[in-house]
């Protein structure tokens, strides 16, 4: 009998070629893109020790673009994780003291998401988790093109300034 860890793997192995396909539009370089790939199933399949993944490219996906993210910005220490993993170490290197500094910052991040006013945080997590674009939210939520992006925009600020200690 193989392990659901096993399972998760050999659904990744077989789909390698559509997640690295997805990793290199949006990545800069074809290196880039297999360090990536590599990362992401890593993550995935750590996480499958402790917990059920029904959709494992889609998850690898997410980690991906979580991945690329923290790349495009610079960002070594604060990586941008689902709220379902929210109890997991952010950084395995990070000391206990970094680690802690982390997760404070992440929960007002949270805080900081939940008191958006209901359209700015709709907008902002339609257009950072589900990657609709502008266009596509503008057109269900019956706003112009530049009002999404305005929301989208402040609501950015707003959690960059509060990931930086500068806004709570």
């Amino acid at each position: 009998m193989i392990s659901h860890e096993q399972e998760v793997g050999r659904t990744l192995a077989a789909q390698k070629r559509v997640l690295l396909a997805y990793v290199r539009r949006r990545s800069a370089t074809a290196g880039d893109a297999e360090d990536v790939v590599q990362e992401a199933i890593m993550r995935v399949l750590a996480r499958a020790r402790e917990t059920l993944i029904t959709d494992p490219l889609s998850y690898a996906m997410r980690a991906a673009r979580n991945i690329l993210v923290d790349h495009a910005r610079g960002v070594a220490n604060l990586q941008i994780v689902d709220l379902e993993e929210a109890d997991l170490p952010v950084d395995s290197g990070a000391t206990p003291l970094e680690a802690l500094d982390m997760r404070e910052r992440l929960q007002l991040c949270q805080r900081a998401l939940e008191s958006m006013p209901p359209l700015r945080r709709e907008v902002f997590v339609r257009r950072r988790a589900g990657e609709e674009s502008y266009e596509t939210i503008a057109r269900d939520l019956r706003l112009s093109i530049e009002a999404v992006q305005k929301h989208y925009s402040r609501a950015a600020q707003t959690l960059r300034r509060t990931a930086e200690g500068r806004h709570v």
